[in-house]
């Protein structure tokens, strides 16, 4: 049997109760991997979790935040354990996914300090003109985009990782799976100036840690995400231009490669809202959002 990792698994969840059950049971196959599970609530009711024994889950519970539920994670872990993993509640893990990560871990080097797991997704980028256009030499010598997996341009925007067929080195990672040092995280936070659904909350937390050291993607360790997250609202159109501001600020980057960057933004979800209300609403709620070039500071 191999010897388990000083590792904390931290889920935050709400109102999820059948797909964190699922999770729970995907843990339960594989506790060789971790040696906590740290559940972080903002359910209006408080979940039943039975017949997890062997997981050594601890339970808390949280006004709602994706944010804020991290951070209590990050507050509550294992002084001890050297690793933390932050899981977001409906990811479905391939079954050799820990298999592999377990074998990684043991072989990483000093200087890594975060690893993700591999998004493996059927949606086809490549096939969608814009995507293709944003990816080409000018956009990345403009500093809007860049056609490499996992890379923050200058505009603020972050290029997808995904389907990678080799270990990457990327600059940022997405918090729905990733591992990180603990000792390299514990004086960091997930910023709470983004709302309850903490949009680039990930982007903001890892870009910071990727300064102590590398991030990692590996491939072998694959997962699928269910996207169970609505994004086509007024709300969120404005909560994702607002949070990229946050981002943009809070790094010092160009305001100039930032507002190219969000041009080209807009028009692509402009041409995305055809003949469909949700993302329509969405686009109005990108205009909007460039408000807070002025009101955020």
């Amino acid at each position: 049997m191999k010897k388990k990792l000083p590792l904390s698994i931290v889920i935050p969840t709400k109102d999820r109760e059948q797909l964190l059950l699922k999770s729970l049971n995907f843990l339960n196959k594989n506790i060789f991997f971790f040696n906590e599970v740290i559940i972080v609530d903002s359910s209006v009711k408080k979940f039943k979790i039975q017949n997890f024994k062997k997981l050594n889950i601890r339970y808390y519970k949280s006004k709602p935040s994706t944010s804020i539920q991290r951070n209590i994670g990050l507050q509550k872990a294992k002084k001890t354990n050297k690793y933390i993993m932050f899981l977001d509640d409906d990811i479905k893990f391939k079954n050799d996914a820990f298999e592999q990560m377990y074998s990684f871990i043991k072989k990483t080097n000093n200087n890594t300090v975060g690893i993700g797991f591999n998004l493996i997704t059927k949606i086809n980028y490549e096939k969608n003109l814009l995507e293709k256009i944003k990816k080409n030499f000018l956009f990345s010598k403009l500093g809007i985009y860049d056609s490499k997996p996992g890379v923050i341009s200058s505009s603020g925007w972050q290029t997808k990782a995904i389907n990678l067929k080799k270990d990457t080195l990327v600059e940022w990672l997405p918090s729905a799976a990733c591992i990180y040092k603990i000792d390299k995280v514990k004086f960091h936070k997930f910023s709470t100036q983004l709302g309850k659904y903490a949009y680039l909350e990930d982007v903001l937390f890892s870009h910071e840690i990727s300064k102590k050291g590398d991030l990692i993607i590996h491939s072998k360790s694959r997962y699928k995400d269910t996207n169970t997250i609505e994004r086509n609202s007024f709300l969120f159109g404005v909560k994702e231009i607002k949070n990229r501001i946050i981002f943009v600020r809070k790094n010092k980057l160009p305001i100039k490669n930032f507002i190219l960057g969000y041009f080209f933004f807009i028009i692509k979800n402009f041409f995305n809202s055809f003949f469909d209300i949700k993302k329509i609403m969405r686009f109005a709620g990108n205009i909007v959002g460039a408000y807070y070039l002025v009101r955020l500071k």
